[in-house]
């Protein structure tokens, strides 16, 4: 064989692994996100949970990570990032890279808030994508025992007796046990006057002294002074009767039909995050969501996990937005901003 044609079978073998390595290369690029969700997780992942730790929140969060960390396959980490009333986490989740690596974990106050209403620093349905609803836990009317009403139907009777006379405690101005406690104002046509405190324990603290007469809270900070005799449950906001007080009525059952209130909360990512790896994310922590030990922690915060599609959770989030934003708006609520 000549020099010539020795150069010129090997000028052919390299330009057939030039088009073979650019055809390898063409087919990645063109699978990138494919190929990325099939790897993912490839390290751990961060759930921020945007309140202290020992809370429901927190509760609720720590235990979906140890089962979220089971399908996965590596470890789902929580992370507490407290401030403004749980959007610091939220924004540090939607400024986080969109790699699916990290998540948060919300509650209602945040993503079924209306943003220019509530003066929100992001838009929910802009910058999240919500990955799985998790846990929602209904809500239980306190009174002082000093207070004579006994249940709902006698708190109502009481109030138009005596308007603009009664008053309420709530854990701070538009969070969702206040909203609770303004759902059955408006609905039973009612005039109380609303207490705000800066958080749920001094406010029960002073239903329990009678400085206030009733309030809507958490039923976890609530059970204490129940089980000791120091407060009254008038009702559970949730539609049907709470496991932890199945003797205590629900408020659709005590005079206003079809009322419901309950805290609730999901797993959300960036809205730029790859749609394959959303998916992957969904998948897991909707089996998480799922594990027999998962329900049963929730069932002991007197909270029900949910179960819905992603898209139900969109369309569940949009009637939740605007049922906030219409609650505050015709009841002329001034919020904390």
């Amino acid at each position: 064989m000549t020099t010539q044609h020795a150069a010129l079978g090997i000028t052919r073998f390299c330009t057939g692994l030039s088009r073979l390595g650019a055809a390898l290369l063409c087919t990645l690029a063109l699978s990138g996100t494919t190929w990325a969700a099939a790897a993912f997780p490839a390290g751990p992942i961060k759930l921020i949970v945007p309140f202290p730790p020992g809370g429901a929140t927190d509760t609720i969060g720590r235990q979906l990570a140890i089962e979220a960390t089971k399908h996965f396959g590596v470890q789902v980490v929580v992370e507490n990032k407290p401030g403004a009333a749980g959007n610091l986490g939220v924004v540090a989740t939607i400024s986080a890279s969109a790699d699916g690596y990290t998540v948060v974990l919300a509650g209602n106050n945040s993503v079924a808030a209306d943003p220019v209403q509530e003066k929100l620093p992001f838009v929910p349905t802009r910058d999240l994508v919500p990955i799985i609803p998790t846990v929602a836990i209904p809500y239980v009317v306190v009174a002082n025992m000093g207070f004579a009403p006994n249940n709902i139907r006698e708190l109502i009777a009481a109030a138009k007796a005596a308007p603009g006379k009664l008053n309420f405690a709530s854990s701070g101005t538009g969070a969702p046990p206040h909203l609770a406690s303004e759902l059955i104002l408006a609905q039973a046509g009612i005039d109380v006057r609303h207490i705000p405190y800066k958080g749920a324990v001094p406010a029960f603290t002073d239903v329990v002294g009678g400085q206030v007469q009733f309030m809507t809270g958490d039923v976890n900070t609530a059970m204490p002074f129940l089980q000791s005799g120091k407060l009254k449950a008038l009702a559970v906001t949730g539609r049907e009767r709470m496991e932890l007080l199945p003797q205590v009525p629900t408020i659709s059952e005590s005079g206003l039909p079809g009322y419901e209130a309950e805290g609730w909360f999901g797993v959300f990512a960036s809205v730029k995050t790859p749609p394959d790896i959303v998916a992957a994310l969904t998948r897991g922590f909707e089996k998480a969501a799922q594990e027999a030990d998962f329900k049963k922690r929730m069932a002991v915060l007197g909270g029900h996990v949910i179960s819905m599609s992603r898209p139900e959770f969109e369309r569940y989030m949009v009637t939740e937005t605007v049922k906030r934003s219409n609650l505050i708006r015709s009841n002329k609520i001034v919020l904390d901003n």
